[in-house]
């Protein structure tokens, strides 16, 4: 199962919804929802062969070369084939006259003044294509041109789209919005917005707004142009929930809108840190919330939500159209480390089961720009003396996200997994929810001169810096030994830790720190090499 951790980006990408269309965009109210907004299955299936495209259908262009993406598709339902080797695009830009000029600079197009011919030869080639365009100096704010796109492949019907091009680019930004201290657990927070066009045209398009929170947040569902989701695991909540909301009235140019009343979100029973992250964009001409739907949205109760001019001090704005909002609640978590020994099954030696369980209230998730090195939690590991580790695994289930092992090297250094050693850490990468653990597996072996030494295990938090509260520190140290009678009988294993660890020190300057990108982390199940 892939692991827990969520990338907020692609969290975005995957809630950025229309949840109005058609003549619907340009009314003067926000569209209502539907009784609930799921995906649709289209009961026409093709039964010829034919060329579909995917592009942009307005572009917004000014003084500066605005990037464009297409795509072409071919289908042929009525045979099981490879697509034809020769497909050509061909781009019309001769509406574009007195608006704008396009650039293209693809080997595989060729020009007739504003019309481009690009053809593939053989089905390796890509079939997409990126141009540029750009108004053209004496364009006025506002004018409009057609471009024309033409697809064709073997025998299939040809496709076709149209886009409309308007000088003069809205350009979104988002207000920042304070990062939220000390919420109770149970309370509710407010999540204002702010929008502001710094561009030189007024939006003409619905503007969408989506927010993202994640780490047991949920949103209130009390608007009715607004789609809300929310994450499946209350205990262990790394999957978001979110809010999308469509305004379709025009933003001008320089003008300031806040919402008309503010987001708000519950702080549920185990949030400890919690974010939202929003983002604003506008939405393409009937878009539909079938075109991106990735996860099944309800609609909100109540009145509309709508922006409103802005009154009021401002806090300041983003350089974009991103923000995120942080929510620290008062709450703790408390981790408790145990230490598990028993006989290694057909082989001399013995399996330490290192375990990490979170006795709550809270959960535990690393938030803000995640890495792969944002680790929640490590457990110190120190072996008895005349036992070194020789190999490690980790174990990764629903309740159970990665656990590798690194070779300890100083307080704050650590290595690449190595055998031989007495002192490692095993770490919590990604989040450990309420009543959940994580576990790694140490193998390990003992010369002749063990004599039942015990060794100890010591949870404590991980560079994601996460303020644990812990309310219980008698259960973060465990101690564990080895049955004597299973020592094998063998030459004596030395413990290398000492050498090595010198000679690890003195070759690392910028030595990377715990879980630095550049460590190896072991997959699932799968014993190191």
């Amino acid at each position: 199962m892939a692991s827990q951790r969520m990338v907020f980006g692609a969290a975005l990408a995957a809630v950025v919804l229309a949840l109005a269309s058609g003549p619907a965009a340009v009314a003067a109210e926000p569209s209502r929802l539907p009784t609930k907004v799921s995906a649709k299955v289209s009961t026409k299936v093709p039964t010829k062969a034919h060329t579909t495209i995917q592009a942009d259908k307005q572009i917004d262009v000014g003084s500066a070369a605005q990037s464009v993406h297409v795509i072409w598709n071919f289908s042929d339902p009525s045979v099981n084939l490879p697509p034809p080797a020769e497909q050509t695009l061909v781009i019309d830009a001769r509406g574009l006259a007195g608006v704008a000029r396009i650039a293209v600079a693809d080997p595989r197009c060729t020009a007739h003044g504003q019309v481009f011919s690009c053809a593939n030869q053989n089905t390796d080639q890509l079939t997409n294509l990126d141009f540029t365009v750009r108004a053209d100096p004496g364009a006025a704010r506002g004018a409009t041109g057609t471009m024309k796109y033409t697809a064709s492949a073997g025998h299939g019907a040809p496709g076709t789209a149209r886009v409309k091009v308007v000088v003069g680019v809205p350009d979104l930004v988002v207000g920042k919005v304070p990062d939220v201290t000390h919420a109770r657990i149970g309370s509710r927070i407010d999540v204002p917005l702010r929008l502001r066009n710094t561009g030189d045209r007024a939006t003409d398009r619905r503007i969408a707004v989506h927010w993202v929170g994640a780490g047991g947040l949920v949103f209130d569902r009390k608007f009715s142009n607004c789609g809300y989701s929310t994450g499946t695991d209350l205990a262990a909540p790394a999957s978001p929930t979110s809010v999308t909301c469509v305004f379709p009235a025009a933003v001008a140019a320089g003008a300031t809108v806040e919402l008309s009343s503010p987001l708000t979100a519950a702080i549920g029973a185990h949030v400890l840190t919690g974010e939202i992250n929003y983002t604003a964009e506008l939405l393409q001409p009937g878009a539909r919330p079938e075109d991106r739907l990735d996860a099944e949205l309800e609609p909100g109760t109540g009145p509309a939500l709508t922006l409103v001019p802005a009154s009021g001090t401002e806090v300041g704005f983003e350089s974009g159209a991103t923000g995120r909002v942080g929510v620290l609640a008062d709450s703790s978590a408390d981790l408790a480390a145990t230490a598990t020994a028993k006989p290694a099954a057909g082989a001399d030696g013995w399996t330490l089961n290192l375990t990490v369980v979170n006795h709550g209230p809270a959960a535990v998730y690393a938030t803000g720009n995640e890495t792969d090195n944002e680790y929640v939690a490590e457990v110190d590991v120190v072996l008895p003396r005349h036992t070194v580790a020789t190999d490690y695994e980790h174990a990764e289930s629903e309740d159970s996200a990665y656990g590798p092992c690194f070779l300890w090297v100083s307080d704050t250094t650590t290595a690449p997994f190595e055998a031989g050693h007495r002192h490692y850490v095993c770490v919590v990468p990604f989040g450990i929810g309420a009543g959940k653990n994580v576990e790694s597996l140490l193998s390990v072996k003992a010369d002749k001169s063990y004599d039942g030494a015990k060794g100890s295990a010591t949870v404590r938090p991980g560079p994601a810096g996460i303020a644990l509260h812990d309310p219980n520190s008698a259960n973060d140290h465990a101690t564990f030994a080895f049955s004597t009678s299973t020592a094998p009988p063998g030459d004596t294993v030395a413990d290398t830790g000492a050498d090595r660890t010198a000679l690890i020190a003195a070759g690392a300057t910028g030595a990377v720190l715990l879980g630095a990108a550049a460590l190896v982390v072991h997959r699932r199940r799968r014993r190191s090499h």
